[in-house]
């Protein structure tokens, strides 16, 4: 809770649904316990996140975005990427744009970062909101957002030892092919925008504003 004028007032009208049972205080007190927990979690994303981030820029993914095939939108652009803060050429897309998540056909550190963030943390927000502990921690949440962590680093690190011999021993690695192509791939929308909409992407075909949600508006109005 940043304290915000909006959510103090939520956080007012869910208290006072508390209290035919409990007290305000005990209210209160188990908010800001899922604050904590929410805050320590994102902390935990962060971290997961910038070691992703650090292999996309450092060149070490495999595949790197433009070595995949287009996501959804007919685009190259990082999965991870959030245009209101990261911009540059390494992400892929215009200033300001933001990538699409992938389920599928995306590094292994990219679904894991996806994972942590959009399935662990919001089981811990959710355990933590509805007195789910098992959820917030052992079944789901926290352990798993663990488990995720140290798999990624793990996987970073496999990647720059990796990087660092195929360097001395002159390798020069090109991603396999069915990153790009496949049975199932060629049947996605990024692949049928390129191959009959080039140089648009479905943001271009559908441009109705309402359609649009504010992930893809400008870093300004976000």
């Amino acid at each position: 809770d940043r304290g915000a004028p909006l959510w103090k007032e939520k956080r007012d009208r869910w208290v006072s649904i508390c209290d035919d049972c409990h007290s305000p205080r005990f209210a209160r007190e188990n908010l800001q316990a899922m604050d904590e927990s929410v805050k320590d979690a994102s902390l935990k994303y962060r971290e997961t996140f910038k070691v992703a981030e650090d292999l996309l820029i450092d060149g070490v993914l495999d595949p790197m975005p433009k070595d995949l095939c287009p996501d959804w939108s007919g685009q190259h652009i990082w999965s991870l990427k959030i245009g209101a803060y990261h911009d540059g050429e390494a992400y892929g897309g215009k200033t300001g744009e933001s990538g699409e998540f992938r389920m599928s056909n995306c590094t292994d550190v990219e679904r894991l970062c996806f994972e942590s963030v959009g399935y662990f943390q919001t089981y811990i927000y959710k355990g933590m909101a509805h007195g789910s502990w098992n959820d917030a921690t052992y079944s789901d949440g926290s352990f798993g957002m663990d488990r995720w962590l140290v798999n990624v680093k793990q996987n970073a690190s496999r990647a720059r030892r990796l990087a660092a011999l195929e360097k001395k021993v002159g390798i020069s690695w090109q991603p396999e092919q069915f990153w790009k192509t496949g049975e199932w791939l060629d049947q996605l929308t990024g692949p049928y925008i390129v191959k009959n909409h080039p140089g648009k992407t479905i943001f271009d075909l559908c441009p109705d504003p309402g359609w649009l949600d504010t992930h893809h508006a400008p870093a300004e109005e976000v």
